[in-house]
């Protein structure tokens, strides 16, 4: 009982010494031989105070560990120490903006910590500041090229890029100075990933899945992005010209992704405001899928409501010959105001060299006997860079949003389109579209999207 009391005397002692210190900083009175006495017992309870600190960042109680570090640099601003340690469990915290001004400010005072060069540059890595982040991963290793944080920093930005024959060598001489088990698993799926006879087959992710173990990689399929686009089509017959107003978001979860999408849609002299959700997600092995339900209200041409689902399956699971195919089955269900229509989905897409595949769809309605085969042919020559062209004929439309695209018609379509980079964090999804419904129309126009991902 004792020797607890005790503790808490000290305990006590301290903080009222280091109130102490803090006003007499802020009023800048002078210290006379009893102050100098408060000053040394401050100096040794911010030691135990930075030991406090450690033990809660070791115990991954980051909120706790930051404020007192703040607390600790109100009273001993120059410590440089524990402004690193700051700036350590804000990234770990996901506060990057304030993190990388914390070791923008190290590094400028300390230039030749090579430490800290690599901790700004990982955290710039996770903003996605690729760029700065790999510049600043191989000034580190020109002064220490076994520098083993950034051996695995660089090796990571290139894997993230998919750039892994450039990452395999860093991440091989990581492994030999760290001996790391996860560095040694990444090292043997890059080898398997090369050995695969297409970049996606076997086992790995498909190019069209937006699903995965989420990295710090922005790569198509975009999985945390927010979208805003606008189209315009014109038509025959005197038909009033289309417009479209596009909303929509996507929010990586887990392995899953869920995308909202909001559409403002003037067609055929109507407006219409239909709102959707998709859930992606894997399934079993090598398969993945999705469920989608949209509502409008009041609706005039869209359908009042639908739901639909789709699921991929990878032939390789039956054989590794039949690992270059994927097939479909996709269903949707649409309720019009006059009519409740049912649409099958069958598809088969073939993985052929240089990151290109060939989609082979299937559109069917069995209420009006409408049958429809397109196909798309997609490169994507970098993981942020998408070019398709596609084309579909048959007697519906290839979009189905109004009842006249059901209608057993004898129509035939051609798109093209492209998704490039503008900036980091920005890209430009364009899309051009003819299509020739017979006797009811023609239609052409195009569409874009500005997309600002993360």
């Amino acid at each position: 009982m004792r020797f607890r009391l005790s503790i808490r005397s000290v305990r006590r002692t301290s903080l009222v010494a280091l109130a102490l210190f803090g006003a007499l900083a802020v009023t800048g009175e002078s210290f006379g031989a009893a102050s100098l006495n408060d000053i040394d017992t401050s100096v040794h309870n911010l030691d135990n105070l930075r030991e406090q600190a450690r033990q809660l960042e070791t115990a991954q109680r980051y909120q706790e560990a930051e404020a007192l570090y703040r607390t600790i640099l109100k009273l001993d601003p120059s410590n440089d120490d524990v402004r690193t340690a700051l700036a350590r469990v804000l990234s770990w915290q996901g506060s990057y903006a304030e993190a990388t001004d914390l070791y923008r400010s190290l590094v400028q005072r300390h230039p030749h910590d090579l430490d800290l060069t690599t901790a700004l540059a990982r955290v710039l890595s996770w903003q996605k500041s690729t760029a700065e982040a790999k510049a600043l991963y191989e000034r580190v290793l020109e002064e220490n090229p076994n520098h083993a944080e950034a051996l695995e920093g660089l090796a990571n930005l290139l894997y993230w890029d998919d750039r892994l024959d450039e990452a395999l060598p860093y991440y091989e001489q990581a492994y030999v100075i760290t001996q790391s088990p996860a560095l040694a698993e990444r090292i043997s799926l890059i080898k398997r990933r090369q050995s695969e006879p297409v970049p996606f087959a076997a086992g790995m992710t498909s190019p069209q899945a937006p699903l995965g173990s989420r990295d710090s990689s922005v790569r198509l399929p975009f999985r945390d992005y927010f979208k805003v686009g606008y189209g315009q089509f014109g038509y025959s017959r005197g038909i009033r010209t289309e417009h479209a107003v596009l909303v929509e978001a996507a929010k990586s979860i887990g392995e899953q992704t869920l995308v909202g999408r909001v559409e403002s849609l003037h067609r055929f002299g109507f407006h219409d405001v239909p709102i959707s959700a998709e859930l992606y997600s894997p399934l079993w092995a090598r398969a993945w899928g999705y469920v989608a339900a949209q509502g409008t209200v009041d609706a005039r041409f869209t359908p009042t409501y639908s739901v639909a689902g789709e699921v991929y399956q990878g032939l390789g699971i039956v054989h590794p010959l039949l690992s270059i195919f994927e097939a479909s089955a996709g269903y949707r269900r649409l309720s019009y105001r006059t009519d409740d229509i049912n649409l099958f989905m069958p598809s088969l897409t073939i993985f052929l060299p240089f990151d290109t595949w060939l989609t082979e769809q299937l559109y069917w309605v069995p209420e009006t006997g409408a049958i429809t085969l397109a196909s798309r042919l997609t490169w994507r020559p970098t993981p942020r860079i998408q070019l398709f062209v596609s084309g579909s004929f048959g007697t519906s439309g290839e979009r189905i949003v109004a009842t006249q695209d059901i209608a057993r018609i004898g129509s035939h379509t051609i798109q093209g389109g492209f998704i490039i980079p503008l900036m980091e964090r920005l890209s430009l999804d364009a899309t051009g579209y003819y299509e020739d419904r017979g006797r009811l129309y023609s239609r052409q126009g195009g569409n874009f999207s500005i997309i600002y991902h993360w």
